[in-house]
């Protein structure tokens, strides 16, 4: 954009005046009217620690200056996904977190009481998935607990949001074949290669990007194997930032814009599908018209 302003410029001694400065208003008006690409994302939290920090609509205000539309919540406990939710129906899509008061990422898969625990918060809600939880290996994926759970999404049609490396995931789809996976983080720490084995293996697995920007834009590109990746499986990765802890919440423009950084590095089509619209062929656009596109 602003290399052509400039080549317009160098031109102007063989423009009449009229028609250069008519050219450089209606350039700098597309300019100034150039909106970010939106962004639909797809792993936030509002646990009890955010709260005497940033009230629900401080919430919103940190979304609307990073230009975030729509956004997938968890919490710990759950009541700050309903105060959210409550907040901006639209705007906020719930997903019941297993997580309170003694129940942790390193015991939920055991606790027995969590199975009627996320039932009967699932009668008494919209919620669109169950997790963000975590599974450290494929045996804690076939507990009693992980089974029922596991079959729960699958009655209801909506998502697990799972933090797992590739195996648990694996293990996760031989319970359920039918079961619908957002992979947390992508995994975390596996590698591109593994990750694309994954989703030729699984169709219904997608995977959101949280903590994985850096490694993407590593050197100032898509760095090795990250870009054919995301072109190849460009309508199953999302957007995610993960506001585990209130650093995460005070960085969080910062965080999008890291995302927006790499984004704009593929082509036009991929980029917008990453952004926006894999999330709202999954979870909807809840009425925001500029996620319909």
């Amino acid at each position: 954009m602003w290399r052509t302003l400039y080549e317009m410029r160098c031109k102007a001694r063989c423009w009449p005046a009229g028609r250069v400065l008519l050219a450089l208003a209606l350039l700098a008006g597309t300019a100034a009217s150039a909106e970010p690409l939106p962004i639909f994302d797809t792993h936030i939290h509002y646990s009890s620690p955010a709260w005497p920090e940033y009230d629900p609509p401080a919430i919103g205000a940190k979304l609307d200056a990073a230009h975030v539309l729509r956004a997938l919540v968890s919490s710990t406990p759950d009541d700050g996904t309903l105060r959210l939710h409550g907040l901006h129906p639209h705007r906020f899509v719930p997903v019941l977190r297993p997580y309170r008061t003694g129940v942790h990422s390193g015991n939920w898969f055991h606790d027995a009481p969590t199975a009627d625990y996320v039932a009967a918060r699932l009668r008494q809600g919209s919620y669109q998935g169950i997790g963000e939880f975590h599974l450290h290996s494929p045996e804690q994926a076939r507990t009693d607990v992980v089974r029922k759970v596991a079959r729960m999404a699958v009655e209801r049609g909506i998502v697990l949001h799972v933090h797992a490396d590739a195996a648990p995931v694996a293990a996760l789809f031989a319970l359920e074949p039918e079961l619908k996976i957002l992979w947390g983080h992508a995994g975390m720490v596996t590698p591109p290669e593994d990750i694309r084995r994954m989703m030729d293996r699984f169709a219904n697995l997608w995977a959101e990007l949280s903590f994985r920007e850096g490694e993407i834009l590593a050197s100032g590109d898509l760095h090795g194997a990250w870009r054919p990746l995301l072109i190849a499986h460009s309508g199953r990765f999302m957007i995610g930032s993960d506001t585990y802890t209130n650093s995460r919440w005070e960085a969080y423009e910062a965080i999008i814009a890291d995302h927006r950084r790499w984004l704009a590095r593929l082509p036009a089509e991929v980029a917008r599908a990453i952004a926006y619209r894999n999330a709202v062929r999954l979870f909807g656009a809840g009425g925001i018209e500029r996620l319909r596109d």
